[in-house]
C-alpha cells in the first residue's frame, strides 16, 4: 500500500507494510469499491492510507484486531473511509490502548462469530479517534461493526471464512457512523445532523429517544451465518441488531408501543433495511402511528409478528402503487382486520417484494432508471394468461405444444407433440401465433390489472425469476455458469436485470390469492461505442425473453416493454438499435422496435 501521490511528494516514506493475510486483502479489495460508490466525494488514495495507518498503530498497539474482518480489519476500513483523516481529533499514534500480550498466529481461525474478545480495543480507537466527550451513543457505533452478511463469502478453507456485508447495507453504516462522529464531537446539534444524515422527517422526539436508548459498549456483530449455498438467507436476528432497526424502535417508543412484538415485525419488513425518500419516510411515520394505536388496542392481527409484518408491507406496497394512498378511509383509521386480509390475497406479490430484500443484495443502478408501473382496466387489458390459448388447442387436437402443467388436466398423451411452440428457441425469427393473437383480443379474458416493470435488487430473486421462467438462471442449468455470469455483472455494475410482471386485481370465484404471471426478463447494459472502450451509460437493452418454453415476448409484453423504454430513454442492443439474430441480416425497412426484426438474446 502506497500513499497518495499528493502526499508522496512532501514525504519520503514510500510502501506501508503491514501484516494482512491474502484472505482479508482479498476482502478489503471487494468492500472498499463499495464504501467509495456509497461516499463519492472521498478520495480514495487518502482512504487507503488513512486505514494503513491505522492498521500500524492497532499492529504496535492492539494487533488482535488485525485477526478478524467483523471485529477489527473490517471497521477500522469503514472508519477509514466515512471519516477524513483531518476529521479525527487525535492521532493513532498516541496511546490508547494498554500493550498486549497477544500472541500472534498468523492465518487462525477466521469467521464473523470470532474476534468479540478485541471489541472493547476496537471501543477503545474509536474512542480516541472521534470522541470528544465521555458520553457516546454507541448505538450509532453499530454503523462500525453490523453486516447484513449478503454481500456474498470468501473462503480460504474450511473454518477461516469472511462473510461480506452488502453494498446497501454498507451504505447504511457509513451514515450511522458518519452520524455517530458528528453528535461525539459537537459539530452540529443532533437533531440538524440525524435529518441531514438520516432523513430529514426526523424529529427532536425521535432523535432523543434514539440517543437515550443507546447502548454503553460498541455493539457486537450481529449472528450471521456462513451461508451454505449462493441462495442462504442470514436469520432475521441480523436484521434486527441493525442501527436502522435501532431507530425504529424510537420511532415506535414514542408512542409508547416499543413492545417485542411490533419491534420483530418491523424487522422482517423492508422498514428495517433500507431508509426511504422523504414522501416514504412520512408514510412510514403515519404507518408506525397506526401500527401503534392498534397495538394497544391488542388487536389480534398484532399479537403475531408474522401477521402484523404482511399488513405492514401490503400498505407499503399500496403506497407504492399510489402515491395518493392513505390509511385513512372514509374518516376513519384502517381497520387491520380488512388489512390482513387484503395481505393475504396479495400474498404471492409480497412474497416477490420480501425476496427483493433477502440474500446477496445489490445496489439500485447507476444511471437512475426507474421502475415502471401501469394499471389497466377492462378496456385496455388485453388478457392476463395466454394459458387458455394451449389448453383450448389442445382439446379441439390443435395444439403442438401444450406445458407441463396442463398434462393432468387434459390426459391425453396423443395431443402432446412437443415441443414445438411458436417463437421458441427452434425459430430464428418472429413467428405470429394467429391464436394468441384472437385470444388477446377477445372481451371476455379481459380483466383489471397491475403491470410492473421492477429491477431485480437480489440474488435470490434473481434465481426466483429463473427458476419461474425455466431460463439460464437457474443454478442446474449449465451448473449455475449463466447464472453467476450474470450475479458477476450486477455485482460489477456492468448491467442491471429487470422483470416485467402482471397481476390481475379481479377476484376469480374461489380465488384466495391474486396470481402473479411473470411475462419478461430484461437485461439493460452499457452501451459501448465501436471501438469497445468508451460507454455511454446502462441505456440498452441487451436481453429481453419471455417465459420457456416460449422464449420471444407475448405482444402485449412487447407493447408495454416500449413504453417503459421510452419513458426511461432506453433502446435495443446491437447496430441501428437492434441485436440481429445470427441466421439472418438486418432489413433497414422495420423501424428498429419491430418484433419481427428484433433477437433480443
Amino acid at each position: 500500500m502506497y500513499e497518495s501521490p499528493r502526499r508522496r511528494r512532501s514525504s519520503s516514506q514510500g510502501a506501508v507494510e503491514v501484516p494482512l493475510s491474502q484472505l482479508h486483502v482479498v476482502a478489503a479489495q471487494r468492500q472498499l469499491p463499495m464504501l467509495l460508490e456509497a461516499l463519492p466525494e472521498t478520495d480514495a488514495s487518502e482512504a487507503i492510507f488513512a486505514w494503513s495507518e491505522l492498521l500500524v498503530a492497532c499492529q504496535a498497539q492492539a494487533p488482535e484486531l488485525l485477526k478478524t474482518w467483523s471485529c477489527g480489519i473490517g471497521p477500522l476500513l469503514r472508519l477509514a473511509v466515512a471519516v477524513p483523516k483531518e476529521q479525527w481529533l487525535r492521532s493513532p499514534k498516541e496511546p490508547w490502548c494498554e500493550p498486549s500480550n497477544y500472541a500472534d498466529e498468523a492465518e487462525g481461525p477466521e469467521g464473523p462469530t470470532l474476534g468479540f474478545e478485541a471489541l472493547p480495543k476496537l471501543e477503545k480507537l474509536i474512542r480516541h479517534l472521534l470522541v470528544k466527550y465521555e458520553d457516546a451513543p454507541m448505538a450509532l457505533a453499530g454503523g462500525f461493526t453490523w453486516s447484513d452478511g449478503a454481500g456474498g463469502t470468501l473462503r480460504e478453507r474450511e473454518g477461516r471464512e469472511v462473510v461480506l456485508c452488502s453494498a446497501s447495507g454498507m451504505s447504511l453504516c457509513l451514515r450511522f457512523i458518519q452520524l455517530f462522529r458528528e453528535v461525539c464531537q459537537g459539530t452540529r446539534k443532533p437533531v440538524a445532523a440525524a435529518q441531514d444524515l438520516l432523513s430529514s422527517t426526523l424529529t427532536k422526539k425521535m432523535v432523543g429517544q434514539l440517543m437515550a436508548s443507546a447502548a454503553e459498549e460498541l455493539p457486537k456483530p450481529p449472528p450471521v451465518e456462513v451461508p451454505d449455498s449462493t441462495r442462504h438467507v442470514q436469520p432475521v436476528e441480523v436484521t434486527l441488531q441493525s442501527p436502522l432497526m435501532a431507530l425504529r424502535r424510537a420511532q415506535l417508543e414514542i408512542h409508547a408501543a416499543g413492545g417485542k412484538v411490533l419491534g420483530d415485525a418491523l424487522g422482517r419488513t423492508r422498514l428495517a433495511k433500507d431508509l426511504g425518500t422523504v414522501e416514504e419516510e412520512e408514510f412510514t411515520l403515519e404507518l408506525l402511528a397506526w401500527l401503534s394505536r392498534f397495538a394497544e388496542e391488542l388487536e389480534p392481527e398484532f399479537q403475531e409478528s408474522s401477521s402484523a409484518a404482511q399488513c405492514v408491507e401490503w400498505l407499503l406496497s399500496q403506497r407504492a402503487l399510489d402515491p395518493k394512498f392513505s390509511l385513512v378511509l372514509g374518516g376513519n383509521p384502517r381497520a387491520p382486520k380488512k388489512v390482513l386480509a387484503a395481505a393475504k390475497r396479495d400474498a404471492a406479490t409480497l412474497e416477490l417484494e420480501r425476496l427483493q430484500q433477502s440474500g446477496q443484495r445489490f445496489l439500485p443502478n447507476p444511471a437512475k432508471i426507474k421502475a415502471h408501473l401501469l394499471l389497466l382496466d377492462k378496456s385496455s387489458y388485453e388478457a392476463c394468461d395466454t394459458l387458455a390459448v394451449r389448453e383450448n388447442e389442445a382439446k379441439r387436437g390443435e395444439a403442438t405444444w401444450v406445458p407441463e402443467r396442463l398434462r393432468f388436466l387434459i390426459g391425453e398423451a396423443s395431443l402432446l407433440r412437443e415441443p414445438s411452440p411458436p417463437n421458441s428457441w427452434q425459430g430464428d425469427e418472429y413467428e405470429p401465433c394467429e391464436a394468441e393473437e384472437r385470444f388477446l383480443q377477445d372481451p371476455k379474458y379481459l380483466r383489471k390489472a397491475t403491470v410492473r416493470i421492477d429491477e431485480i435488487l437480489s440474488f435470490e430473486y434473481l434465481q426466483h425469476v429463473g427458476q419461474t421462467m425455466r431460463n439460464c438462471l437457474r443454478v442446474e442449468r449449465r451448473g449455475g455458469m449463466s447464472l453467476m455470469k450474470y450475479l458477476s455483472r450486477v455485482k460489477a455494475r456492468e448491467s442491471s436485470f429487470w422483470v416485467m410482471t402482471i397481476t390481475a386485481e379481479e377476484e376469480e370465484e374461489g380465488e384466495e390469492v391474486a396470481p402473479v404471471q411473470h411475462l419478461l426478463l430484461m437485461e439493460v447494459a452499457r452501451a459501448v461505442s465501436r471501438s469497445r472502450a468508451v460507454y455511454n451509460g446502462l441505456n440498452v437493452i441487451h436481453q429481453a425473453e419471455g417465459s420457456h418454453p416460449r422464449r420471444w415476448p407475448r405482444l402485449d409484453a412487447w407493447r408495454w416493454l416500449q413504453e417503459w423504454a421510452q419513458q426511461e430513454d432506453l433502446r435495443p442492443d446491437g447496430p441501428e438499435g437492434v441485436t440481429v439474430g445470427p441466421y439472418g441480416g438486418y432489413d433497414g425497412r422495420m423501424e428498429r422496435w419491430d418484433i419481427r426484426r428484433c433477437f433480443l438474446w
